[in-house]
């Protein structure tokens, strides 16, 4: 995927998440051919949570960090549509802004 399509896919996924509910902390980045989702807490912190990976075409599929900082698959993939469903229904309490305090 080329650097301004990952930049453009992006943006597009960032929005797509925040629609989803209170999640205007939430970032997604272009970063090594990946789109990174982060969260930013009231201190201005951020924290990575997820990364969805082009699989091809238009799909995508989602990973999560873990605390030790590898990257384990998680069972969404699909459009951008689906991977903003997956993060917001999959990893909700990360993205809580109640639990970032």
């Amino acid at each position: 995927m080329r650097s301004s399509d990952l930049t453009l896919a992006a943006l597009s996924s960032q929005e797509l998440i925040r629609r989803c509910g209170p999640y205007d902390h939430v970032n997604v980045r272009p970063r090594a051919g990946h789109l990174i989702i982060d969260v930013i807490d009231p201190d201005g912190d951020s924290s990575t949570v997820a990364r969805a990976t082009p699989l091809g075409g238009t799909a995508h599929g989602l990973s999560f960090q873990t605390s030790g900082g590898r990257w384990e698959p998680m069972p969404v993939s699909g459009s951008l549509e689906e991977i903003a469903a997956g993060v917001v229904g999959l990893l909700g309490p990360y993205l809580d802004p109640a639990n970032l305090r």
